[in-house]
């Protein structure tokens, strides 16, 4: 679980920042990214109205990806079961590219004074600062996971680091489960 600060926003004269805890849960050819618990910051109203108790949240994101390079391989693996890789083009401009796929469900009981405005309006504006914050922090996230890749890509040492790190995190798993705990 990791937490994540979205940059603050102003509604109606109202500052929140959510902070929203979410999962990562690698798959075989996607990455998902998972959250239902997320607490508001900001103005001392949130706390007078309760905000945090009045409404409930889920934010799911998958990340895709396409490595052209990796699929003239798979495909040349394909026809050619000795390995060679001949037929695999050598094209420096390599098209790479991450995409990712967001959705956000929000229950709001609006409290007062926000309450008598026309259902219609708050829901667009409310739409509107879901959306600016997502692309936000959606397209920070994916160029951050770009660049760290094209680090990990290039860089032996760096390589070795991270998956030191993973092979940390299967330990502490594997000891958690095993009864452990915190004997690491």
């Amino acid at each position: 679980e990791f937490e994540l600060i979205v940059p603050p926003i102003t509604f109606f004269k109202l500052a929140l920042q959510p902070v929203v805890y979410a999962s990562v849960h690698p798959r075989e050819n996607r990455v998902e990214i998972t959250s239902t618990k997320c607490i508001l910051r900001g103005s001392p109203f949130i706390e007078k109205v309760n905000l945090n108790e009045r409404f409930d949240f889920c934010v799911n994101t998958t990340l895709t990806w396409e490595d052209s390079l990796l699929s003239q391989i798979n495909s040349a693996q394909g026809s050619n079961q000795n390995g060679y890789f001949g037929d695999v083009e050598d094209d420096t401009s390599m098209e790479c590219s991450i995409t990712a796929e967001t959705h956000i469900s929000v229950d709001l009981d609006v409290p007062r004074p926000f309450s008598s405005i026309p259902k219609i309006i708050s829901e667009r504006a409310g739409n509107a600062a879901l959306k600016l914050s997502l692309k936000l922090i959606q397209g920070t996230f994916v160029d951050n996971l770009a660049k760290d890749y094209a680090k990990w890509a290039s860089d032996l040492e760096y390589r070795i680091y991270r998956a030191s790190l993973s092979e940390k995190e299967v330990v502490k798993e594997i000891d958690l489960l095993v009864g452990l705990g915190e004997n690491i």
